[in-house]
Protein backbone atom coordinates (compact mmCIF):
# COMPACT_ATOMS: atom_id res chain seq x y z
CA UNK A 1 0.00 0.00 0.00
CA UNK A 2 1.19 3.20 -1.05
CA UNK A 3 2.34 5.51 1.80
CA UNK A 4 0.65 9.51 2.34
CA UNK A 5 2.98 12.86 2.79
CA UNK A 6 3.26 15.96 3.48
CA UNK A 7 5.73 17.71 1.27
CA UNK A 8 6.90 20.51 2.26
CA UNK A 9 7.83 23.26 -0.79
CA UNK A 10 11.26 25.38 -0.10
CA UNK A 11 11.12 28.60 -1.57
CA UNK A 12 7.81 28.94 -3.66
CA UNK A 13 5.70 32.27 -3.59
CA UNK A 14 7.60 33.93 -1.15
CA UNK A 15 11.21 34.78 -3.61
CA UNK A 16 10.14 34.96 -7.31
CA UNK A 17 9.30 31.42 -7.80
CA UNK A 18 5.48 31.69 -8.87
CA UNK A 19 3.95 28.40 -8.93
CA UNK A 20 0.19 28.60 -9.05
CA UNK A 21 -1.38 25.76 -6.68
CA UNK A 22 -3.59 23.95 -9.77
CA UNK A 23 -0.24 23.70 -11.52
CA UNK A 24 1.17 22.52 -8.90
CA UNK A 25 -1.64 19.95 -8.13
CA UNK A 26 -1.39 18.93 -12.02
CA UNK A 27 2.04 18.00 -11.62
CA UNK A 28 2.18 15.82 -8.97
CA UNK A 29 -0.83 13.71 -10.56
CA UNK A 30 1.49 13.52 -13.31
CA UNK A 31 4.14 12.13 -11.13
CA UNK A 32 2.01 9.42 -10.41
CA UNK A 33 0.51 11.02 -6.67
CA UNK A 34 -2.82 10.00 -6.15
CA UNK A 35 -5.39 12.01 -3.81
CA UNK A 36 -3.15 15.41 -4.90
CA UNK A 37 -4.48 18.20 -2.20
CA UNK A 38 -2.62 21.34 -1.90
CA UNK A 39 -2.43 23.46 1.24
CA UNK A 40 -2.31 27.43 1.00
CA UNK A 41 -0.44 28.73 -1.85
CA UNK A 42 3.50 28.24 0.20
CA UNK A 43 4.57 24.65 -1.85
CA UNK A 44 2.34 22.41 0.84
CA UNK A 45 1.22 19.27 -1.03
CA UNK A 46 -0.66 16.28 0.42
CA UNK A 47 -0.74 13.33 -1.55
CA UNK A 48 -0.35 9.43 -1.69
CA UNK A 49 3.13 8.20 -2.91
CA UNK A 50 3.00 6.73 -6.44
CA UNK A 51 2.78 2.76 -6.80
CA UNK A 52 6.19 1.06 -6.76
CA UNK A 53 7.80 4.12 -4.94
CA UNK A 54 10.90 2.18 -3.33
CA UNK A 55 11.67 4.72 -0.86
CA UNK A 56 11.24 8.03 0.76
CA UNK A 57 14.66 9.14 -0.54
CA UNK A 58 13.26 7.70 -4.17
CA UNK A 59 10.07 9.64 -3.88
CA UNK A 60 12.55 12.76 -2.71
CA UNK A 61 14.41 12.64 -5.60
CA UNK A 62 11.97 12.01 -8.32
CA UNK A 63 9.85 14.59 -6.94
CA UNK A 64 12.55 17.40 -7.09
CA UNK A 65 13.59 16.38 -10.37
CA UNK A 66 10.05 16.74 -11.93
CA UNK A 67 9.44 19.88 -10.10
CA UNK A 68 12.96 21.27 -11.66
CA UNK A 69 12.10 20.33 -14.76
CA UNK A 70 8.30 21.21 -15.14
CA UNK A 71 8.73 25.03 -13.26
CA UNK A 72 12.17 25.67 -14.69
CA UNK A 73 13.69 25.82 -10.57
CA UNK A 74 16.17 24.41 -8.34
CA UNK A 75 13.26 22.46 -6.19
CA UNK A 76 13.68 21.33 -2.56
CA UNK A 77 11.27 19.39 -0.99
CA UNK A 78 11.04 17.31 2.43
CA UNK A 79 8.30 15.22 3.12
CA UNK A 80 6.39 13.77 6.62
CA UNK A 81 3.83 11.64 7.30
CA UNK A 82 1.06 11.91 9.67
CA UNK A 83 2.96 10.15 12.74
CA UNK A 84 5.95 12.93 12.54
CA UNK A 85 3.19 15.80 11.59
CA UNK A 86 1.66 14.82 14.97
CA UNK A 87 4.78 15.39 16.88
CA UNK A 88 5.01 18.36 15.86
CA UNK A 89 2.33 19.52 16.71
CA UNK A 90 2.48 17.74 20.19
CA UNK A 91 5.92 19.60 20.42
CA UNK A 92 4.41 22.95 20.10
CA UNK A 93 1.26 22.27 21.81
CA UNK A 94 3.88 21.85 25.03
CA UNK A 95 5.33 25.62 24.65
CA UNK A 96 4.05 28.89 25.82
CA UNK A 97 4.11 31.25 23.13
CA UNK A 98 4.12 35.12 24.03
CA UNK A 99 1.36 37.22 22.56
CA UNK A 100 2.48 39.01 19.16
CA UNK A 101 4.62 35.86 18.56
CA UNK A 102 5.06 33.02 15.13
CA UNK A 103 5.62 29.74 16.09
CA UNK A 104 7.62 28.11 13.28
CA UNK A 105 8.58 24.81 12.61
CA UNK A 106 11.93 24.36 10.99
CA UNK A 107 11.52 21.20 9.33
CA UNK A 108 14.74 19.58 8.38
CA UNK A 109 16.22 17.21 5.31
CA UNK A 110 19.59 16.03 7.72
CA UNK A 111 18.95 14.43 10.98
CA UNK A 112 22.16 16.67 12.41
CA UNK A 113 20.68 20.05 11.40
CA UNK A 114 19.07 20.89 14.06
CA UNK A 115 22.09 20.46 16.91
CA UNK A 116 23.82 22.42 14.03
CA UNK A 117 20.90 25.10 14.05
CA UNK A 118 20.78 25.30 17.75
CA UNK A 119 24.50 26.30 18.24
CA UNK A 120 23.91 29.28 15.41
CA UNK A 121 21.08 30.45 17.55
CA UNK A 122 23.27 30.50 20.48
CA UNK A 123 25.96 32.21 18.78
CA UNK A 124 23.62 35.15 17.32
CA UNK A 125 22.40 37.87 19.21
CA UNK A 126 18.25 37.10 20.43
CA UNK A 127 15.21 39.41 19.90
CA UNK A 128 13.15 39.53 22.88
CA UNK A 129 11.09 35.93 23.32
CA UNK A 130 13.32 35.24 20.95
CA UNK A 131 13.54 30.94 21.09
CA UNK A 132 14.89 27.88 19.45
CA UNK A 133 13.76 24.20 20.35
CA UNK A 134 14.78 21.21 18.89
CA UNK A 135 12.27 18.86 18.15
CA UNK A 136 13.25 15.28 16.84
CA UNK A 137 14.12 15.78 13.47
CA UNK A 138 13.17 19.05 13.32
CA UNK A 139 13.12 22.27 15.36
CA UNK A 140 11.10 25.03 16.55
CA UNK A 141 11.84 28.87 16.39
CA UNK A 142 9.29 31.37 18.07
CA UNK A 143 10.54 35.16 17.08
CA UNK A 144 8.29 37.97 17.52
CA UNK A 145 5.74 38.77 14.75
CA UNK A 146 7.01 41.14 11.71
CA UNK A 147 10.80 40.33 12.75
CA UNK A 148 11.53 36.96 11.13
CA UNK A 149 14.27 38.28 9.02
CA UNK A 150 15.19 40.98 10.84
CA UNK A 151 16.38 38.52 13.22
CA UNK A 152 19.95 37.50 13.58
CA UNK A 153 18.88 33.70 13.72
CA UNK A 154 16.38 34.29 10.86
CA UNK A 155 18.49 35.93 8.68
CA UNK A 156 21.19 33.85 8.52
CA UNK A 157 18.83 30.26 8.32
CA UNK A 158 15.84 31.63 6.26
CA UNK A 159 17.87 33.75 3.76
CA UNK A 160 21.25 31.23 3.41
CA UNK A 161 21.87 29.34 0.47
CA UNK A 162 23.77 27.12 2.90
CA UNK A 163 20.30 25.98 4.29
CA UNK A 164 18.37 26.11 1.08
CA UNK A 165 18.60 22.23 0.24
CA UNK A 166 18.38 21.47 4.04
CA UNK A 167 15.36 22.75 5.39
CA UNK A 168 12.21 24.76 5.54
CA UNK A 169 9.95 26.98 7.67
CA UNK A 170 6.03 26.95 8.01
CA UNK A 171 3.97 28.04 10.82
CA UNK A 172 2.55 26.03 13.38
CA UNK A 173 -0.79 26.74 11.94
CA UNK A 174 0.09 25.36 8.44
CA UNK A 175 1.65 22.10 9.97
CA UNK A 176 -1.71 21.75 11.91
CA UNK A 177 -3.98 21.91 8.56
CA UNK A 178 -1.47 19.59 6.36
CA UNK A 179 -1.84 16.84 9.40
CA UNK A 180 -5.57 17.27 9.72
CA UNK A 181 -5.10 16.02 5.94
CA UNK A 182 -2.52 13.66 6.39
CA UNK A 183 -5.12 11.93 9.39
CA UNK A 184 -7.94 11.73 7.15
CA UNK A 185 -5.82 10.12 4.69
CA UNK A 186 -5.13 7.43 7.36
CA UNK A 187 -8.94 7.03 7.91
Amino acid sequence: MSKTYGVFLRGINVGGIQIKMDALKAAFAEMGFSRVQTVLASGNVVATAPQGTQSREELKQLTEQALSARFGYEAYVILRDATETARLITAAQAVTVPPDTHQYILICDDAALPAELETLFDSTPHLPVEQFLQSGQDAMWLVPKGSTLASDFGSKVLGSKKYKSRLTSRNINTIEKVHHLLSAERG
